[in-house]
């Protein structure tokens, strides 16, 4: 191929001037002000006869590729300069900013004379770098992080550079190696806890007395029990038969009075409630007693008392027990159980 070759390149300039610019880039990063990165390239342009180009003005294309031959140019530019004795030299990058370079992958430059034969020179020149201008670009990386760096806390709370965490109100902060302790243990007095969602779960129950307070519109009715009885045994005379009051305020237990001395007749009771979740009214609803919580029954006897409650007035309609079995019961209802009604239901196991 007859073109005309590009010959004694000299990379001399070109790496003290990376060294002098690594030297700004440092300052620069100390200053905050942005880096420039350019790179300096001289070359002798010389005819197919061994003459060199004739002394004047020239416009030089430069183009960087990520091959020696072919590939797509990752940067371009054309630059004015002026070549005496066919000596020449650019500055890349005052025009078109290098920034988006990418240098951590080995790059060619490719040099022409636009609007001429020789609109490329071959080959393309390898990129080299001296070993100090590459330390010292890696200094100025070192001094700081970029914007968009992963894998490294920036800030605290919008603070940077040394931040202290101080202990307070009575708290402990050590510190061994790697470790930073909080120690909350000499604590003492009123303490404000806010949560998210306004319920303050308590697990530690040791220790003095703690009060807490409680907004309004915190507890739901879900959360409250319906009977609003305290959990425990009522009923010790011998009159009075004993009944026994669930952590629900649920009754769980009948006993009557005592046949002898020391024996009394216990009455298993179940209880619980439905609810009608479906946006129709239901005409039957099956409960099983032996699944039923807080407390179930083995077996429902044959004469078992079912005791059926409707919660809402929406919901009043005659009822009836049938298909009564082992395992539980189902109740009718003659004009239908409505939407979001409800009824509490409770066996006694006689």
């Amino acid at each position: 191929m007859n073109m005309t070759r590009l010959a004694s390149i000299s990379w001399a300039v070109c790496l003290i001037t990376m060294v002098v610019a690594s030297g700004h880039l440092m300052h620069a990063q100390v200053d905050g002000a942005s880096v420039p990165l350019h790179l300096s390239f001289q070359g002798v342009l010389i005819q197919p006869d061994g003459t060199v180009y004739a002394d004047g003005r020239y416009a030089v294309s430069v183009k960087l590729f990520p091959a020696a031959v072919g590939g797509t140019a990752v940067f371009e530019d054309v630059i004015s300069t002026t070549i005496v004795g066919g000596v020449f030299n650019l500055i890349i990058g005052e025009q078109e900013p290098l920034d988006n370079v990418d240098f951590t992958q080995q790059l060619w430059i490719e040099i022409g004379l636009p609007g001429t034969a020789q609109t490329a020179f071959e080959p393309r020149t390898r990129l080299t770098t001296a070993p100090y201008a590459a330390v010292a670009r890696q200094s100025v990386v070192a001094g700081g992080l970029t914007p968009n760096a992963t894998g490294a806390v920036r800030s605290l709370n919008g603070a940077q550079g040394d931040v202290n965490i101080v202990a307070a109100g009575g708290l402990v902060i050590t510190q061994d190696g790697n470790d930073v302790t909080i120690d909350a243990t000499a604590v003492k007095g009123i303490v404000t806890v806010t949560t998210q969602d306004s319920v303050l779960r308590v697990q530690n129950s040791t220790g003095p007395t703690v009060v807490l307070g409680v907004r309004d519109s915190s507890i739901t009715t879900r959360h409250l029990r319906s009977t609003g009885v305290t959990p425990g045994v009522y009923g010790d005379s011998l009159r009075i038969p004993r009944i026994t009051v669930d952590r629900d305020g649920r009754i769980a237990s009948i006993s009557t009075v005592p046949i002898g001395p020391t024996q009394t007749t216990t009455m298993p009771i179940a209880s619980g409630r439905y609810v009608n979740a479906t946006p129709n009214r239901q005409y039957s609803v099956t409960i099983n007693t032996t699944t039923a919580t807080p407390v179930a029954l083995p077996t429902l006897l044959p004469n078992a008392r079912i005791l059926i409650t409707i919660d809402s007035s929406d919901g009043t309609t005659t009822y009836a027990i049938s298909q009564r079995t082992v395992n539980g019961f189902t109740v009718s209802f003659a004009g239908g159980l409505a939407p979001n009604t409800s009824f509490s239901w409770m066996v006694i196991n006689l």
